[in-house]
């Protein structure tokens, strides 16, 4: 059954330590109880799985509030610039060691792998993170892990926080047609309500582009030599991995200019200390 409630208490090394925690009720553990589900169910088709935040008069201080990439079952607002931030680094981080303890096969794709190219970090004006997995990582998680809370006690998080992975039950409906449910998984951070996607690669056999060629539910497209092998590395320092032709895939998604424009998003790159600084903190 997909929708198996287990609570996870994780001990990942170097990234984190875990103290002991009682074994809760899921339901409790992910923060829904007396809390205002924010996603807004009510304007999707029923068969949409994954909802965006939806808007509410309480929030109408904050302009970010409504972010679509935080799930309202989780927050009621998005956070500060520099919480953010921080949040989104704990989040790939928590996601990537967990992937590796589990042996999940998953590489860097999209906004996280251009974020990667510069600096080996988030671009600090995203607010989500994305990532890929084969099709078999993404069958074993939604049998074994999907709705598993894993705990994390670290010296970021020394008050500990708890992070949950969600599998789409459409998942195994590999269908582009499927347009309503083109995010296989998410891992969520159950405190602030900040996600990253995961979407499966998987082997298009009928393409007429022949054999090799894999796809994605949201219309990516590429062939397998373009990921595989995949290349080791270090993402917000921690163990990471990336297509093997990242620099093609990233060329052809985002245009060459991505590659080397250091002014975007209201931000500069600086050379000197290897980030992007918003414009404000340069003049």
């Amino acid at each position: 059954m997909l929708l198996n409630w287990l609570l996870i208490v994780t001990t990942l090394f170097p990234l984190s330590t875990c103290a002991p925690i009682e074994h809760e009720d899921a339901v409790t553990v992910m923060g829904m109880t007396g809390q205002k589900d924010m996603n807004g169910k009510a304007g999707d088709p029923p068969q949409k799985y994954f909802h965006k935040q939806q808007s509410s008069s309480a929030n109408v201080q904050s302009p970010r509030s409504f972010d679509p990439h935080y799930d309202g079952r989780f927050a009621e607002k998005a956070l500060g610039y520099q919480e953010q931030k921080a949040a989104l680094k704990n989040l790939v981080r928590t996601f990537l060691e967990t992937m590796r303890d589990l042996g999940i096969e998953t590489w860097l794709m999209h906004g996280s792998l251009l974020g990667w190219w510069w600096n080996k970090q988030i671009m600090p004006w995203d607010s989500d993170a994305d990532v890929q997995v084969t099709e078999a990582s993404m069958y074993f998680l939604a049998t074994y892990y999907n709705m598993s809370v894993f705990h994390y006690k670290t010296p970021r998080l020394p008050a500990g926080r708890n992070y949950m992975l969600e599998v789409n039950p459409n998942f195994s409906n590999g269908d582009q047609s499927d347009w309503l449910n083109v995010i296989d998984a998410r891992w969520i951070d159950t405190e602030s309500g900040l996600f990253i996607d995961i979407t499966t690669a998987r082997y298009n056999l009928t393409h007429p582009a022949g054999e090799g060629m894999m796809s994605c539910k949201d219309g990516h497209e590429f062939r397998d030599t373009y990921i595989f092998p995949l290349r080791d590395t270090i993402f917000e320092g921690v163990a990471a991995k990336i297509p093997y032709r990242y620099k093609d895939l990233l060329a052809k998604e985002y245009g060459d200019w991505s590659l080397t424009l250091k002014e975007f998003a209201n931000h500069i790159f600086d050379e000197v200390k290897m980030e992007w600084v918003p414009k404000l903190t340069t003049q």
